[in-house]
This record gives structure tokens, C-alpha cells and sequence, in this order.
């Protein structure tokens, strides 16, 4: 460790960090989240919580307010110094050879200059880490580990590793560089908490990559947790709380009543190799947006190799577009909580040894008529599958009251179903019109390519004698089933794909008009994500398919 003077001011802060961390392993119900920058900055809200300290049941939290209240006795963090005095020498954000070499006795002036340096990041700055993080970094790779507050950027030209759950705190924000490499460890995971911000917008010649940590040729599905946003749009269940944080810990809530807020940006972005299993049903995803308003821009992401879902929204009102999800262990695309959000062009290819469905929509497990109901609207959709003799993958398993509009689609080549509705209140969204289907496009679907649909009866029906084969084949669908998109042999690579059908395909015609909007891209007057006989795509140069 460092040789390093404290100073009553560092005293208080630390005291601080340690009264939130407290508090927050309380789950107190009546303070939801201590607020680190406002007790910082905030002198009637630092004072208030410390006078809760002072009164907690808690031993240890009564002792932390004894101290703070001594410490803090003049209010304000003890005649802090405004930030424009500190050196720039001090706010140097590369410390880490001070914080990390020097630990000779004979070094003590740079253990004090590795003090003012930390004091600075951490009192001054808007965008700080953890004295933990910080204390890590090394040239070229900086590992993180714990919670950020204030305005943080990762620069690209460094390996960023997270160590851990690492979340972004309520008031925060994270602001990821262009061409950025983030490795997550085992029982890793990034966490954009309600309120907070991330900014990960990379470009198409210099995509911001997430990915394991283990070397290239060892890496698996699962070796990392996965990127999780969380927003205050609406939902359709109460206290909901994210899988994967565990139940105690209040940065997992999301949700609320602004349809039109955001959770940031993340843009020209790949996912590698994330998703565990925290425990038994409960896991993270490659991405997961929960409560997500239409404010958040979620374009040109792939997520590759993820060990559960490779997106899971619940509810909020997200929407997507330029989408490429390839391998997930179970679904490619998996919603519910009421999900109300729009998509264009999105490509899922399931592959052959691993996955369930492409898609998996559900309103809500318990209460399928809960409300808002699910009903994002697609247009533009491929999803593949190379009819695995491994696995019975099914285009898409709509259950539990979901709702949704579904548009000028190519479906090709699983080993189950086209289309499985589950429920009688499935069926009703069908009835009424909020579950719709309009130019689709069905090739080599089940056992020999040419089945589409399972029959149910007695045990097997599961939607009260719904015939989905009678459905999908009538003309108020109008779907064609059993002709050849013509995709390319490459559709269907895991290693190097390509998705666009040739130029002599019939996904040129047959279209449905795309809706006017700024969103949509009114052009794309064809079935499936990409365009017939395209040589370049919007997949191009981003996009990576590596195997390990």
C-alpha cells in the first residue's frame, strides 16, 4: 500500500464511502439509494443522512454517524477548496504507476502526491471511480471494478477490464470512445442503473467491442456477464427489480411513468461472449433493457455468443434498429413486461448446436392481460436457423398475452415451427388486432423443410384449439410458405455470414409499406433486414463472428 497523508477532508470522505456502503447493504425501505455525488456536494442532504445514521438500529451505521457528525461539524466538507485550484499535475487521470509502484519508503512525497491526485478525482471531478478502480489502473489496461459516479469516459487506446458488477450510479454517466476494448472477467457484468447514462457510440470503422477476458481461442458463451440498462419508462409490473442483481440491492429496480426518457446511447457496438447464470432462472443476457424509454438509441449493436438471451427487453418503450444477433445459447430476442418499442431491420441466427427461439415474446408471466401490453411493431426481419438435427429451434414462440406487429419477414431453415401462439389470451390479441402479420416468408421449416407447423391436440394443444397452420396460411396473413428467399449459402456461416438474399430474390416483392417517421426507413421496400443483391451492407465492418 501506498504511503499515504490523510487529511481530515479524505478522513470525511472516506467516512462517507463507507456510510453509503452501509446504508445500502441495510436496504433500508424508507431511503432507496444514498446518492454518493449529492453527499458529497449537497450539505443539507449530507447532514440529513448522517442524522438518519445517527438514529439507524444498525450499530455500526450509529457509530459512522457519531464520527461524521464531528467531522462534518461546519457543513461544508470542511472548507473544500474549489476544483479550478487543483493543479492540472494532480488530475492527471494516468496515477496508477504512484498509486501501484511507488511503495518505498523513501517515495513518501509521491504516496502524498498519489493522495491529492485520488482527493482531486474524487472530490473535484465530475467523473470519478472508486478509490478501488482507480488504484488498479496499469499502462495500457485499466481494470474497474465497483460503482461510478459522476461523468466517466473510457478512452479507447486502453483495455478497459471490469472486475465484478460495475455499475454506473443514479446521476452518473459513462462515456465510451470510439474503437474501445472492454474485457469482462468471470462474474463480470456492466449495470447502467436507473438514471444514469451510457454513452457507448463507436463508428463503423471503430466499433466499441465488449468480450471476455480470456484469450482468443479460449473464450465461451457465459465468460462475462453481459451489459445491462436500466430506465424509468413504463412497465406492467410492480417493484420490478432486473435478473441477475441480486434481490436486496436496489440499483436492479426499474421502471416508471417517462416513456420518452432515456438510457443513453450505444451505437456502432458488439457483445461477446457474455451471460451467466447467477442462479437457478435467473441470468444475464448479452443485453439487457429494462424499462427503457424511446429517448435511448440502441442501433447497429451485435451481440455474438451470448449464454442466455441475446437481447431481453422488459417493457419500457426502446427501439431498435440495424440489429445483429447471432448464437445465443437460448433466444435471440426475448420481451415482455409490457415492451412497446419499434424495430427495423434485425437479423437472428440461431446456430446449429445451441438456442431455443429467435424470438420469445411474452406480456407477463402470472398476468397475461397486464397492462401496457406488449406489442413492439417490426418491420424488416431475417431469422435463421440452419435446421439443427440438435436442437428444435422455432422462429417464434409468442405466449402470455403478447401482443405485436410483425412485417416483411424471412424466416428460413428451423428445425421446429414457423410460429407457435401460446394461450387463449395470445389468441385474442389475434382477434382484435393487436398480434398482426403481414408479409412473411417461410422456407425449409421443420424435420424435412417442409412441415412449418406441429399439430396439437388433447396434451399438446396449449392455446384452446388455435390452429396456427389454418391461420398463417389464410389471406388475411398472406405469408408464402415454402418459397426460396434465395439466400446465399453464407446465410447460414457461424464464422463468416452473409445475409442478404441475392439479387434474383422474390423478398424483392410482396412488401408492406413501412410507416412515415423519422425512424423508419421508408425505403426498404422489401422482406427481410437486408436488401436483395446488396455487395455492401449496414452489417459491413463492424460486425465480428469469431468462434472462441
Amino acid at each position: 500500500m501506498v504511503d499515504v497523508v490523510s487529511s481530515p477532508r479524505a478522513q470525511l470522505v472516506e467516512l462517507l464511502w463507507q456510510l453509503k456502503q452501509n446504508f445500502d447493504q441495510e436496504n433500508d425501505s424508507s431511503l432507496r439509494f444514498v446518492h454518493f455525488n449529492t453527499l458529497l456536494n449537497d450539505p443539507a442532504y449530507r447532514a440529513e443522512i448522517i442524522s438518519r445514521a445517527t438514529q439507524s438500529e444498525n450499530r455500526k451505521i450509529r457509530a459512522l454517524g457519531a464520527k461524521l457528525q464531528e467531522a462534518n461539524r461546519d457543513g461544508t466538507l470542511l472548507h473544500k477548496r474549489p476544483c479550478a485550484s487543483i493543479p492540472n499535475s494532480l488530475t492527471n487521470p494516468d496515477i496508477a504507476e504512484t498509486l501501484s509502484s511507488r511503495r518505498s519508503p523513501t517515495r513518501r512525497h509521491g504516496g502524498m502526491y498519489a493522495w491529492l491526485a485520488l482527493a482531486a478525482v474524487v472530490l473535484c471531478v465530475t467523473g470519478y471511480f472508486t478509490y478501488d478502480s482507480v488504484r488498479q489502473m496499469v499502462a495500457g489496461r485499466q481494470t474497474i471494478k465497483g460503482a461510478l459516479f459522476g461523468q466517466n469516459t473510457w478512452h479507447a487506446g486502453t483495455t478497459w477490464v471490469l472486475e465484478g458488477i460495475v455499475y454506473v450510479e443514479a446521476g452518473g454517466s459513462l462515456t465510451i470512445e470510439p474503437g474501445t476494448r472492454i474485457e469482462g472477467k468471470p462474474g463480470s457484468a456492466l449495470v447502467v442503473t436507473r438514471d444514469a447514462t451510457l454513452f457507448s457510440r463507436g463508428q463503423e470503422n471503430a466499433p466499441i467491442v465488449f468480450t471476455s477476458a480470456q484469450p482468443e481461442g479460449a473464450r465461451t458463451a457465459g465468460d462475462w456477464g453481459g451489459v445491462v440498462m436500466l430506465g424509468s419508462a413504463p412497465i406492467n409490473a410492480a417493484n420490478a427489480h432486473i435478473e441477475g442483481i441480486p434481490d436486496g440491492d436496489t440499483r436492479g429496480v426499474f421502471g416508471g411513468n417517462d416513456a420518452s426518457s432515456s438510457c443513453g446511447v450505444m451505437e456502432y457496438t458488439r457483445i461477446e461472449f457474455a451471460g451467466f447464470e447467477v442462479y437457478a432462472n435467473n441470468e444475464l443476457n448479452g443485453l439487457t433493457l429494462g424499462g427503457c424509454g424511446n429517448s435511448t438509441i440502441v442501433r447497429h449493436v451485435q451481440v455474438h455468443r451470448a449464454l442466455d438471451d441475446g437481447i431481453e427487453v422488459f417493457g419500457g418503450t426502446v427501439d431498435l434498429k440495424h440489429i445483429i444477433i447471432t448464437g445465443a445459447a437460448d433466444d435471440s430476442l426475448d420481451w415482455d413486461m409490457g415492451w412497446h418499442g419499434r424495430v427495423q431491420f434485425l437479423v437472428a441466427q440461431q446456430h446449429a448446436n445451441v438456442g431455443d427461439n429467435a424470438f420469445e415474446g411474452d406480456n407477463l408471466k402470472g398476468n397475461p392481460d397486464a397492462t401496457p401490453v406488449s406489442a413492439p411493431t417490426m418491420y424488416n426481419v431475417t431469422l435463421i436457423s440452419p435446421r439443427s438435427h440438435e436442437k428444435y429451434h422455432r422462429a417464434m414462440t409468442l405466449k402470455m398475452g403478447t401482443g405485436g406487429h410483425f412485417n416483411n419477414m424471412i424466416i428460413d431453415g428451423f428445425s421446429g415451427e414457423t410460429i407457435d401462439i401460446k394461450g387463449s389470451e395470445t389468441v385474442s390479441r389475434i382477434e382484435n388486432g393487436e398480434l398482426t402479420f403481414r408479409s412473411m416468408m417461410a422456407h425449409k421449416i421443420g424435420s424435412r423443410g417442409l412441415t412449418f407447423f406441429d399439430a396439437e391436440s388433447m396434451n399438446s394443444d396449449d392455446d384452446g384449439g388455435f390452429d396456427e397452420r389454418r391461420y398463417f396460411q389464410s389471406r388475411a396473413v398472406g405469408a408464402q410458405f415454402g418459397t426460396d428467399p434465395l439466400l446465399t449459402r453464407d446465410a447460414s456461416s457461424i464464422s463468416h455470414p452473409d445475409f442478404a438474399p441475392t439479387s434474383r430474390s422474390p423478398a424483392r416483392n410482396g412488401a408492406t409499406a413501412i410507416p412515415q417517421g423519422e425512424f423508419w426507413d421508408e425505403a426498404a421496400d422489401y422482406l427481410g433486414a437486408m436488401r436483395p443483391g446488396s455487395a455492401q451492407t449496414w452489417a459491413d465492418n463492424w460486425t465480428a463472428f469469431p468462434l472462441n
